[in-house]
């Protein structure tokens, strides 16, 4: 199963039971990721210090996405996720997101049901949109869907500046 997890700002999203992609958005990831702070760097980091050497770094755009290789321990990576879920920026606390932010993600739920992906799922009151490939009928990983992404993620909101920045 390929299950791809999309966070909004600092939103949440639960963990399924076999995330075979995980993807963390915009937001999620800083250049350096100090021992105690969430992050998808740190997480990522951290579940190479567990044995995983192909784990992956977050991309640019701060979007983690895993791909677990065939044959992947099952127990070794479960193993790894507890250990490491204190980094998990998608496992901080759960707080709704400002109505305004949620519309925004709703419609760019909208747009990619009207490019083509008629089962994209609406976000949840915390923001995360949850995409299963198996549900969605369409590979996450396709040019057709990340093409969409790319033309919909202008609804997306931004991060908010932080003060003095």
């Amino acid at each position: 199963m390929i299950t791809l997890f999309f966070v909004i700002g600092t939103a949440g999203c639960s963990k399924d039971e076999e995330p075979a992609v995980a993807s963390a958005g915009p937001g999620a990831v800083q250049a350096s990721a100090g021992d105690g702070e969430r992050s998808a760097l740190r997480y990522s980091q951290c579940m190479r210090d567990q044995g995983l050497t192909w784990f992956p770094d977050p991309d640019a755009e701060g979007n983690l996405t895993v791909h677990n290789p065939d044959g992947v321990d099952q127990g070794k990576l479960d193993k790894a996720e507890q250990a490491c879920r204190k980094y998990a920026p998608w496992e901080g606390p759960k707080h709704p997101i400002p109505a305004a932010d949620l519309d925004k993600v709703r419609q760019v739920s909208q747009c990619m049901r009207e490019h083509g992906f008629e089962k994209y799922p609406d976000p949840d009151a915390y923001g995360s949109v949850r995409l299963e490939a198996g549900k969605l009928g369409a590979d996450p990983d396709s040019v057709a869907f990340r093409t969409a992404r790319q033309e919909c993620d202008k609804y997306m909101p931004r991060p908010k500046s932080s003060p003095g920045s």
